[in-house]
């Protein structure tokens, strides 16, 4: 018979009619010695690292599976087929390479050249038009500096021929109508003030004061007639001779030169500044000296603030001048000397300075209006002798003051234009002459007159080409690229199939299934042979010849998951997968360095064979090595596993059998071929197996036989019965005894090649069933916390009014009970959840990166410890059954359809029309989101919209039955009748249960705990409000409550209640409730919605617990009495409604199918086997104690009366630890 036709496995709950075999209870071994015997090895082995207790690595990351034998066997198959191509793949590299060079060399020449050329004419044109205007400009300059001294000496002219005409002389000369003219003669030099200092010598000072003081009015009024100035403020005039210190007029009897102030243009502001003598401000009195060395010279001094008539009248000037330079800017003075007559040649010595035309002006004046106004970005910086400089931006006809000092781009330093004034100068000994400044400008471009002839135009150009060249270069590459894909894909396919196929076959069988595979030599013949036909008949030939090969030395493993069936019924299909992925790639590791041969896994079943296809005359001992591997590997992982895979997976085992023989193996080929198994030695290893023990290698006497010769009977133990196998008879087997398995040449010890670390060696897994449960919840809760803190920091972020609005507090959040009242008063008809928000939704962060804090971690483990610890040592009511419970809360809220996908468009007009009081961050102002994914939460009542809700749901069934009494609230009314009064005889176990909680969670210890789970007043309530909802929802017992709950649900889902009218949140908000009361509800009682064996698990433990209060007079009835029936009708009155229920809210998928059939399925279960299972219940609990004396005693001798028998039904047996199989 064929591995697979032996697996050919039906269930242990079948008819009774549909095997009419003989049935025999498998008698359990009473060798309690052989036992301990399998227990201690476990533990020695893996504290020596026997080689492949656990493979190489055993990560459980379901992306580590299988990656070591799969994609290394492709890895190796692609490697084999591409060296067989190498020669004309590297042929077809090179030119492919060099064709790619030459084109991309000729694309980057062309463009780099085309590039270069368009940016030297740009440079061209931008060099020509600076050297355009710039030399424009400095024309223009110098024109400008020469009408500005023409001005001067038409000034200074004026002013000599009225003193020749009057016969007057200085400075006591009145000079008539002098704003008519000097305002004109200012505006044409650029002057902002022109005035004429008239020379004194020390004995002209008093009377010349007098004669001021006599006409300086009718000065004053003449030169307001013409140019209306400042109105006159006699309280300003003081009638000496003065000089300003700090700004204050003194009298001014000290000095030794004299030039006094009277006339001026525009008209004074401040008539202080009659009678200045300008010659006590040194860089004037130093001009004035160079003057009479120069005689007839335009002179400038260094630029300072304007001393001659003080910064607040130069600033009510310059507000009078609208368009004018800003007053800050650097000034100069200007002055020109008056002479006592007119001049008529150069060497006339009766000449004599009389006095000075002085003006002042801002540099940038004279630099407006000198280009277009479409050039900007001239830069002029004007310097001069006396260590100054400064830099003004010309922008068509306004020039801009940059700041002081030469602050031109230093890149355009080789276009400067140089600007000299020293041209106008007439006398050379002006060089010489100290007192006085000479300026001149020099001229640069900037960036930004630059940036008006640089444009994108080469850029354009050489993009054109680029893109020319590169879709030529694309052509090719696309087509080479389409090519190469479709080599690889041919590649990787034909590697794939070939990895594949090594992976079902072996190397021989696979070399007959694909002639000439790595077999050059063999190919190399055939291309000798003749062509005659009969190459071709002769490879027809072996092609039709069954491939199949007679091994007469093997040995076979079966190894079988124990537990499996109930356990995967109750799980996820990932779950299931990740288990048996995990599990089996273990074991495939560990075949492949112990090499073992694996044939096939069917279901949670793992064939493997030794021997075969190299034969081996140790396969016995290999075998017995690779199955104490497996034992000790499946031991290790399924309590690994349990910390991720929830309650129950550390329970489960494996059944192991062995037995040697002969074997005959091969392809039977066709649809699905693979190689198989075929003999007597293959039925008789499953009936070995299935006649086996839990965590138990069971080895028949052949492979025994084996051992011994091999000189290892210390390996093995007989059996102390005698196995009654179908088609076989009485067999006497052994027991594998890896009590040896580390000492001397024990199972765990081989060849040195098969020496490694254990990888787990360091892993600790913990011991107690019950620290693993807490570090499962642990996991569970750490999940859903990161849920909450994610959902809370996206609301944050997309509506930062939250955390304005949200009142935030420094002292604790509690509950206070009201007076009088009892959690039962909480309870409410409809509890508000969040609506949902797709835009918050959107900006979770993932999951990864959320981190809680150590403080939450130690908290969140030390509070589920204590609550464990508050759980009685109860068969039924514990907290084993609370995280049964709470894996199958997690369960159905995993299998409700959360709106995860989310449909973003921009936000158009009309919703911002719509509403116009939103306001959102700014990630969120301009999206709105499909109407589907708010359909879809409202379907879903909310619940997975909000983590907050989940996370009461797993919190509520965590807590539900803690300080559980093990018996109903009826009795313990009677029992604790304290309690009972303060409930109010209501619920009292629930609502005990949530006190206890509530106040362990309150505590000072557990403060950052609490911070994470809620963090806000109405994340507080709501979370209570859930909590005391759920938690007294799983009282099914009362009456009362239960009608309430069944008027709810009418109220919600009744068709006949559509029409009612009411808020449509209410109604999504009623439903939620009523959901989330009937989801722990079912969760509460899910072993009898799972799996027949999970329900006779639990519905055993129920009844332990009931028949132990019973014992000890805490009831008053033998519920053994009652049992069967009463179980038939919780099914009919309340289970089976309940799953219906299920179904009918329509959100927990598959789940409300899968919950409602098991239901049916137990019923009618229960129904044909609930008498037989009540007995053996009692009779489990009222002769423990006096079976396990009778195990002692019994004789260790085998004996042809007492033998385990097996049939094709025991194979799937997975079934419960305390149930006798039926046969």
């Amino acid at each position: 018979m064929s591995a697979m036709n032996k697996r050919n496995r039906t269930p242990v709950t079948k008819s009774r009619g549909e095997n009419n075999e003989t049935k025999m209870d498998v008698l359990r071994d009473d060798d309690d010695e052989l036992l301990e015997d399998n227990n201690e090895p476990e533990q020695d082995m893996y504290e020596r690292g026997s080689g492949y207790g656990v493979g190489d690595s055993l990560s459980l990351s379901r992306e580590s599976i299988g990656s070591e034998g799969s994609s290394s066997g492709i890895q190796d198959e692609v490697r084999v087929v591409n060296k067989l191509s190498q020669v004309d793949t590297n042929r077809i590299r090179l030119v492919r390479c060099i064709v790619l060079g030459l084109m991309c060399a000729a694309a980057v020449a062309v463009t780099w050249t085309t590039y270069t050329f368009l940016k030297n004419a740009e440079q061209d044109d931008f060099e020509n038009a600076f050297d355009q205007f710039g030399a424009t400009l400095a024309s223009s300059s110098l024109d400008q500096q020469q009408a500005m001294r023409q001005a001067f000496k038409t000034m200074a002219s004026v002013v000599t021929a009225g003193m020749e005409s009057t016969n007057s002389s200085m400075p006591y000369y009145m000079i008539p109508r002098y704003e008519s003219f000097a305002s004109e003669l200012g505006a044409q030099a650029h002057m902002e003030l022109m005035s004429v200092m008239k020379r004194a010598e020390k004995e002209d000072l008093e009377p010349y004061a007098a004669l001021v003081d006599q006409v300086y009015e009718d000065i004053i009024a003449e030169s307001h007639a013409i140019s209306p100035g400042f109105p006159f403020k006699p309280e300003q005039y003081t009638p000496y001779i003065k000089k300003f210190v700090q700004n204050e007029p003194v009298p001014d009897n000290t000095s030794e030169l004299y030039y006094l102030q009277l006339h001026r243009s525009p008209p004074f502001a401040d008539y202080r500044g009659i009678n200045w003598n300008a010659a006590s401000v040194p860089n004037y009195a130093k001009v004035y000296k160079a003057h009479e060395i120069l005689q007839n010279e335009t002179l400038f001094a260094a630029v300072q603030p304007f001393a001659a008539i003080g910064e607040q009248e130069h600033a009510r000037i310059h507000s009078q001048m609208p368009g004018q330079s800003v007053n800050d800017h650097p000034h100069s003075c200007v002055s020109y000397p008056i002479h006592s007559k007119i001049i008529r040649q150069n060497n006339d010595e009766d000449l004599k300075i009389v006095a000075v035309v002085q003006g002042c002006m801002a540099w940038d004046a004279p630099l407006r209006n000198l280009i277009p106004k479409e050039i900007t970005g001239i830069v002029v910086v004007i310097q001069n002798n006396c260590n100054q400089s400064y830099t003004y931006r010309i922008d068509g006809p306004d020039a801009f003051f940059l700041g002081e000092g030469d602050l031109h781009d230093p890149s355009y330093h080789r276009l400067r234009m140089d600007v000299d004034f020293s041209s106008l100068y007439t006398n050379p000994a002006i060089y010489s002459t100290p007192g006085h400044c000479m300026y001149n400008l020099t001229v640069y471009p900037s960036k930004i007159f630059e940036d008006n002839y640089v444009s994108n135009t080469p850029e354009i150009y050489v993009s054109i080409m680029a893109i020319t060249f590169f879709l030529m270069i694309m052509v090719f590459a696309v087509y080479d690229i389409l090519v190469q894909i479709r080599n690889r894909k041919l590649v990787n396919n034909a590697a794939q199939s070939n990895a594949i196929v090594s992976s079902m076959f072996p190397s021989n069988i696979r070399d007959r299934l694909f002639p000439g595979h790595n077999d050059s030599s063999d190919a190399q013949e055939n291309q000798k042979l003749p062509a005659d036909g009969s190459n071709k008949s002769k490879k027809k030939e072996i092609t039709d010849k069954p491939i199949a090969d007679l091994f007469l030395e093997t040995t076979i493993m079966f190894a079988d998951i124990t537990g499996f069936t109930a356990w995967s019924s109750v799980r996820e299909p990932s779950q299931v997968f990740t288990l048996l992925e995990t599990v089996f790639s273990a074991l495939d590791r560990i075949a492949k360095k112990r090499k073992i041969f694996k044939v096939e896994t069917v279901g949670d079943c793992y064939v493997a064979v030794a021997g075969l296809p190299d034969p081996a005359k140790d396969h016995a001992v290999l075998m017995a090595r690779f199955a104490n591997d497996t034992l000790a590997t499946v031991q290790k992982l399924v309590k690994r596993l349990e910390l991720s895979l929830g309650p129950d997976t550390g329970d489960l085992g494996v059944r192991i059998g062995l037995h040697s023989g002969v074997v005959t193996a091969g392809v039977l080929r066709g649809d699905r071929a693979r190689f198989q198994l075929f003999g007597d030695t293959v039925n008789t290893t499953a009936r070995i197996e299935s006649t086996g023990q839990r965590n138990r290698i069971h080895v028949s006497k052949e492979t025994a036989d084996s051992l011994i010769q091999a000189g290892k009977d210390h390996w093995i133990k007989p059996r102390k019965d005698l196995v009654l196998a179908k088609g076989k008879g009485t067999l006497q087997t052994f027991w594998l005894n890896t009590k040896h398995t580390q000492k001397g040449s024990g199972l765990g010890s081989g060849d040195s090649e098969h020496h490694e670390v254990d990888c787990w060696a360091d892993a600790e897994v913990p011991d107690k069933k019950e620290d693993r449960l807490i570090d499962w919840q642990v996991d569970v809760f750490t999940r859903l916390l990161k849920q909450v803190m994610a959902r809370r920091n996206a609301s944050e972020k997309a509506d930062p009014r939250l955390l304005q609005s949200t009142v935030f507090t420094t002292e604790p959040l509690r509950w206070s009970q009201e007076p009088g009242h009892t959690c039962l008063d909480e309870v409410k008809e409809i509890i508000t959840l969040p609506e949902f928000d797709g835009c918050v939704a959107n900006m979770q962060e993932d999951l990864d990166n959320i981190e809680l804090g150590e403080a939450v971690m130690k908290q969140l483990r030390s509070y589920i410890s204590t609550i464990s610890s508050m759980y009685r040592k109860n068969d039924f009511h514990s907290f084993e059954h609370a995280c049964h419970v709470t894996m199958s809360v997690t369960k159905l809220l995993s299998r409700i359809v959360a709106p995860s996908d989310l449909h973003i468009t921009e936000e158009s007009e009309t919703d911002k029309d719509e509403n116009p009081g939103l306001e959102r961050s700014n990630s969120c102002k301009k999206l709105r989101f499909n109407m589907a994914a708010s359909t879809l939460h409202d379907h879903t009542y909310g619940i997975t919209s909000d983590p907050l809700t989940q996370f009461a749901m797993v919190f509520s069934a965590l807590i539900h039955d803690v300080d559980h009494t093990g018996v109903p609230n009826a009795r313990l009314l009677e029992e604790n009748k304290p309690l009972a009064t303060m409930y109010r005889n209501k619920s009292v176990a629930e609502q005990n249960s949530i006190d206890l909680a509530w106040k362990l969670l309150e505590d000072d210890s557990f403060s950052a705990l609490r911070a994470c789970i809620y963090s806000t007043k109405a994340e507080f309530n709501r979370f209570r409000q859930l909590v005391v909802q759920a938690v007294l929802a799983t009282d099914i017992a009362d009456k009362e409550l239960k009608v309430l709950r069944n008027a709810r649900w009418d109220h919600a889902f009744a068709e006949e209640n559509v029409a009612i009218e009411e808020n449509p949140r209410d109604t999504v908000n009623r439903k939620a409730t009523i959901v989330i009361e009937h989801l722990i509800q079912a969760s509460d009682v899910a072993h009898t919605m799972q799996h027949w064996y999970v329900y006779r698990k639990w519905n055993e433990k129920f009844f332990r617990e009931c028949y132990k209060a019973y014992l000890d007079g805490r009831a008053e009835s033998d519920p053994s009495l009652n049992w069967y029936k009463g179980e038939i009708g919780f099914f009919d009155f309340y289970i089976i409604p309940l799953a219906r229920m299920l179904k009918k809210c329509g959100v927990f998928g598959v789940s409300s199918d899968e919950y409602l059939n098991y239901a049916l399925q137990n019923r009618q279960e229960w129904e044909d086997r609930g008498r037989e299972v009540v007995e053996e219940m009692i009779n489990s609990i009222t002769s423990t104690t006096e079976r396990r004396s009778s195990e002692l005693v019994a004789s260790n001798e085998p004996t042809a009366t007492t033998a385990v028998t097996d049939t094709d039904d025991v194979h799937d047996d997975d079934s419960f630890e305390n149930e006798p199989v039926n046969i």
